[in-house]
């Protein structure tokens, strides 16, 4: 408090090294945390930016992590500041294996998706300047994860997004978008692959057709016995 008595602590980290330094409040009343990590990569010795942002309290909402796959290389993170766009700007120092450090400048934007994991698969830039996004999520949806389609203007700024699944439970999962196109009606078509059977679990290729805003309008699945996805779709 005003007076420098605790009012609360966190920590944050995985199951090695991690490391802040540097702080700022945030536009929305959280924080947001820079270091480094030890804890996210495959090769001993490898060390990745680390950003994480938290709300008010200290918990943490997501965290990022960016920097090379080499053995031994070493990226971190020393200063962040929230950007006039709702975005990031990290500066630290990137060092390759073997090598002399160089300085290391990361700009973000504020962040797609939720609380869990999501990823983009997929991007096209639209008739209106903006960009559609396909991929899939845990955060969103109804199941263990969705297909994901998120539009933006062209500045990166959500403007809507929609999950697609075909699964009816929690437990029958995995829905996942490989692939995006616009299409001469304004609307989208994507591809990926959706679980259609749990005693085996089995996948098949799903396409599914939206509306300008994203509105499914219809779906198909095409495959035979074993598992099938799709990796890519054009109109013709």
């Amino acid at each position: 408090d005003v007076n420098g008595v605790e009012q609360w602590n966190q920590t944050f980290g995985g199951t090695n090294d991690d490391y802040g330094y540097s702080v700022q409040q945030t536009t929305d009343g959280g924080y947001i945390i820079t270091g480094n990590t030890t804890s996210t990569d495959f090769w001993p010795g490898q060390q990745d930016v680390y950003l994480i942002k938290t709300d008010g309290n200290g918990d943490s909402l997501w965290t990022k992590t960016f920097g090379g796959i080499a053995v031994f290389q070493r990226d971190g993170g020393l200063s962040v500041q929230q950007t006039t766009d709702g975005g990031y700007i990290i500066c630290g120092a990137k060092t390759p294996s073997n090598a002399y450090a160089d300085v290391y400048l990361i700009k973000t934007d504020d962040k797609i998706g939720g609380i869990n994991d999501d990823a983009g698969f997929s991007v096209q830039q639209t008739s209106d300047g903006g960009y559609i996004i396909c991929g899939e999520t845990f955060s969103f949806g109804d199941v263990v994860n969705d297909v994901y389609l998120i539009k933006t203007n062209e500045y990166g700024d959500e403007l809507w997004s929609q999950t697609f699944g075909t699964a009816t439970n929690y437990d029958a999962g995995n829905n996942v978008g490989y692939s995006v196109q616009q299409t001469t009606d304004g609307g989208y078509i994507i591809t990926g692959y959706t679980t259609t059977s749990l005693v085996p679990e089995l996948t098949d290729v799903y396409l599914i057709k939206t509306d300008v805003n994203g509105v499914e309008q219809w779906n198909q699945t095409f495959g035979g016995t074993n598992d099938d996805g799709g990796y890519s779709v054009q109109q013709t």
